[in-house]
């Protein structure tokens, strides 16, 4: 009996000082805030941080510490709201952490007027429910910055009333969306001349985009009639980016275009475009992928003819020939990262589309036409910008003169109006833009481009100057001063030149 009294006390006092022993750490689990119980932050990238590892005892003075590295980890990688909430030691070994890593409950939207809310939302990739990252933030707006119908845009968190939740809020200041230009004047010989536009770039407040257009002028030429020519033109366009919630996009475009008209200082003498005549319409339909990328199918059907055009710039077998309907199915492909529409100081713009003239579809002419434009823009010190440009053509045989490529003018600076036309086509442009005074920019530029045919060979043509940009409540006002290989020319438009 004493010997059985023994064993007992024996295995009591064992008992006693492997209870007294702190528990080792066989394993550690971390659970987040992801829907799966994941965390944000890759597990071995905790483990790195905190003193306690397997084989560990079980430590709450080290524990505390490991708290204070794994928040400050989710500080360092954007995560400012994220709390260790706990640790769990499981009868097994296993450390249990639990992270509260900070979740968005709520996204509210302030100061829209016109622009609906849901559209704004619609623009976020943040969603109630993600956790709250701040680069993250930073990024959305940058996003809705580069929405033309958004001047400026302010996100902001609010802290909510539960634990680890976060309200944020959306603060816009919606920018002139509606503009209307208007240019009239009478005299006895040319009777009126004017040009009206209407546009509105947010029309029902989902981004809608409307342009209504109108221009009447009279045309004098050596040869012409003595009164002139009086030409009228008209165009309506509209497109909505997001007709549905999953970003289908539709687009019309109308137009009776009966002449080329170009602001100009300069002494340009009539070219045989001033006498193209275009009637017709353009359809849209396609899917804006994500904020930047857009892919959509077009549908052109117009009707071109140079029937008036003097017979020293065309002869009556070219009218002919160059005469009749264009049916045209095509692809189009836009990718804009640019942080401003109207004047980017960062990002990239590329458009990619082609065209395929179809006889069978009702047309009279059958070609192929293919046009690239790469953009580029990086920002400079004193908010200056270096703008950059290359763009190439290419149409198969059997192109007519309304869909050849035509450079000159406004695009290559320093030449004549369509002063060089064909089936292929280059052009590099360059700018550097410095602010002179508020709303007023200067610019350097450098053109180099030409349009080709089969039968020639590639010649750059190379035009440099000077330009200034006044920037109105209207959009910006251009004006250049070009120098090319035989003369300068002067030209002033509307908005940048790309």
């Amino acid at each position: 009996m004493s010997r059985l009294l023994s064993v007992f006390l024996t295995l009591f006092c064992v008992a006693g000082a492997v209870l007294g022993q702190p528990q080792a750490v066989t394993s550690i689990r971390f659970e987040g805030s992801q829907p799966d119980g994941s965390t944000t932050i890759p597990p071995e990238q905790i483990l790195a941080v905190m003193q306690t590892q397997r084989g560990s005892s079980y430590d709450e003075e080290r524990l505390r510490q490991d708290a204070e590295a794994i928040q400050r980890l989710y500080e360092q990688k954007g995560y400012p709201l994220a709390r260790v909430a706990g640790f769990d030691l499981q009868p097994d070994g296993t450390l249990v952490v639990r992270i509260a890593e900070g979740r968005i409950r709520e996204i509210r939207v302030t100061g829209n007027r016109r622009t609906r809310t849901s559209t704004i939302l619609r623009n976020l990739q943040l969603r109630p429910g993600e956790v709250y990252s701040l680069p993250k933030l930073q990024e959305e707006r940058k996003r809705l910055g580069s929405i033309p119908y958004l001047k400026d845009v302010q996100i902001a968190p609010e802290p909510a009333d539960d634990l680890g939740q976060v309200l944020v809020n959306v603060v816009v200041d919606e920018s002139n969306m509606t503009q209307f230009t208007a240019a009239l004047a009478y005299t006895s010989r040319r009777g009126l001349l004017g040009y009206l536009e209407f546009s509105d770039i947010n029309l029902f407040g989902g981004g809608q985009e409307l342009q209504l257009q109108w221009q009447r002028g009279t045309i004098f030429y050596d040869g012409g009639p003595e009164e002139g020519e009086q030409r009228q033109a008209y165009l309506f366009s509209y497109m909505d980016p997001n007709l549905t919630s999953w970003g289908l996009t539709i687009g019309i475009s109308a137009y009776d275009l009966q002449s080329v008209f170009r602001p100009t200082f300069s002494d340009v003498d009539v070219t045989l475009r001033t006498f193209e005549r275009r009637r017709g319409y353009t359809l849209l339909l396609g899917r804006r992928w994500n904020d930047r990328l857009q892919v959509l199918a077009t549908y052109r059907n117009d009707a071109v003819n140079y029937d008036d055009a003097p017979i020293f710039l065309l002869s009556p077998a070219q009218r002919l020939l160059n005469r009749g309907r264009v049916v045209a199915p095509g692809l189009r492909v836009a990718y804009d990262s640019r942080n401003d529409r109207t004047n980017p100081r960062r990002g990239a713009f590329m458009l990619a589309s082609w065209e395929s003239a179809q006889r069978s579809w009702g047309g009279d002419f059958a070609f192929d036409r293919v046009t690239v434009d790469l953009r580029g823009y990086w920002g400079m010190p004193r908010q200056g910008t270096v703008a950059l440009r290359a763009m190439a053509g290419f149409a198969s045989e059997g192109v007519p003169l309304s869909e050849s490529f035509w450079l000159g003018g406004f695009d290559l600076r320093g030449y004549e109006f369509d002063r060089f036309r064909g089936n292929r086509m280059l052009l590099l442009s360059g700018e550097v833009r410095v602010p002179v005074l508020e709303g007023i920019q200067g610019v350097v530029f450098l053109d180099v481009g030409d349009a080709w045919t089969n039968e020639s060979s590639i010649r750059l043509n190379v035009g440099a100057g000077v330009g200034v940009r006044f920037f109105s409540p209207f959009g910006a006002i251009r004006l250049d001063v070009g120098v090319g290989r035989e003369k300068v020319f002067t030209y002033v438009t509307l908005g940048q030149s790309f």
